[in-house]
């Protein structure tokens, strides 16, 4: 009798899940953040990607899986992110 009331429970929970993957974070938003890199293209007054320090300021968002990952651990070059960004001061 319990399972009739979890199932449509369950069923509401993974819904939502599955399509919570469709409606994450937007970008750009040059109000909180400034950016580096979009979609190919480099954002003025920048025409090169972070090296040394200045690579733990920023953030590399890949859209497709919707991660946000800390340029630092970058490898294997920053062309396959859409966004270079970090919060504005």
């Amino acid at each position: 009798m319990l399972s009739a009331f979890y199932r449509p429970g369950l069923l509401g929970c993974a819904m939502c899940l599955m399509t919570s993957g469709c409606f994450g974070p937007t970008h750009p938003d040059t109000k909180r953040y400034e950016y580096l890199y979009i979609d190919g293209s480099f954002v003025p007054p920048y025409s090169a990607f972070p090296e040394g320090v200045e690579r733990n300021r920023w953030q590399c968002l890949d859209r497709k899986t919707q991660q946000t990952f800390s340029c630092t651990f970058v490898r294997g070059g920053f062309q396959q992110f859409q966004f270079i960004f970090r919060e504005r001061t």
